[in-house]
């Protein structure tokens, strides 16, 4: 007698507890089965999954891939983490992303996680032995001409196979990498289109697809990079940006207020440049702790900026290269 039974029931009661038993499990199978004939197949979950891209300097770049449901309509977003750290710090708000329909690219930069050049501490600790120094010249400018555009190029491959809409691409960097995020910003809108068709409008673009921008306590430098020239660059094409900071740390606030300037000069005109912060001496990454208000701000802005975006899927490749 199972233990939920009561022990009143007589001899003949289990007899037609499990006949209804199986006349529940077999009105289900139906169910499921009629449902599965209606529309082809069960749903599939979205996926993760760990992939080595390689730049064009032959550097191993390792990324996950927080693939979408929602196909050719899915918005992107590219995740970098801050100085000593690697991409699994981002895995909890990428699902959280994943689960409203984006695409999102969670990236090891040259040198941090389990890149090329990396020890691979940053795997499992979320920090580095190369923290102390910081990126050099040569590597700042690999992560935005190697490390970036390798995922770009995923990105249009993706987008060539309908799994996502890379015209509706999003940038989220975190203090050392802010400046790293900016440049690529710049470098994707300098990119002009393919010269195959009569009108501008009608040419195939190669690029202009970052859409949105958000910057954790982002450094305002970095050796190789002119960010305030790039912010300048950006400023004039509307691009929004989100600045969030911990107003406790002096010196990343400093930093922040001195970058929103350059990006919102004026008061009016420029509402789709926000600066945010949090009571917290924290930084970076760190300011997706629970009991702060970054990240629930930071996935307002991407919802707003990036998914709402009108910018419709569109075939990338160009007549020229036929």
């Amino acid at each position: 007698m199972r233990p939920y039974l009561s022990s009143k029931l007589n001899a003949s009661q289990p007899i037609r507890w499990n006949r209804w038993c199986h006349m529940a499990l077999f009105a289900l199978t139906t169910s499921l089965s009629c449902w599965s004939s209606a529309w082809g197949q069960a749903p599939t979950m979205p996926t993760a999954t760990d992939i080595t891209l390689t730049t064009k300097d032959n550097q191993d770049i390792k990324i996950t891939y927080f693939k979408s449901a929602a196909g050719q309509e899915a918005p992107v977003v590219i995740l970098l983490h801050g100085k000593g750290g690697n991409r699994l710090v981002w895995k909890s708000f990428a699902e959280r992303l994943q689960k409203v329909d984006f695409a999102v690219i969670t990236v090891d930069l040259r040198g941090h996680g389990e890149s090329s050049g990396g020890d691979g501490v940053g795997t499992s600790t979320g920090s580095s032995k190369k923290s102390d120094s910081g990126p050099k010249r040569a590597e700042y400018l690999g992560m935005v001409g190697g490390d970036l555009e390798a995922v770009k190029k995923f990105l249009y491959e993706e987008n060539q196979n309908k799994q996502l809409n890379m015209n509706k691409l999003g940038i989220v960097a975190a203090d050392m990498s802010a400046p790293v995020a900016i440049a690529f910003a710049d470098l994707d809108w300098e990119k002009t289109p393919y010269d195959d068709a009569p009108t501008l409008a009608q040419r195939t673009p190669r690029g202009q697809d970052v859409q949105a921008v958000a910057l954790l306590s982002p450094e305002g430098n970095a050796p190789g990079l002119l960010t305030t020239k790039s912010l300048a660059i950006l400023r004039n094409l509307k691009i929004p940006f989100l600045i969030s900071v911990g107003s406790k740390n002096n010196s990343d606030f400093s930093a922040a207020k001195k970058m929103h300037e350059v990006l919102a000069p004026k008061k009016e005109g420029y509402e789709h440049v926000y600066l945010e912060h949090d009571d917290s001496k924290l930084r970076g990454t760190d300011l997706l702790a629970r009991g702060l208000k970054t990240e629930q701000r930071l996935f307002n802005f991407l919802v707003e900026h990036v998914k709402k975006n009108k910018s419709e899927w569109r075939d990338r490749k160009s007549k020229l290269l036929d």
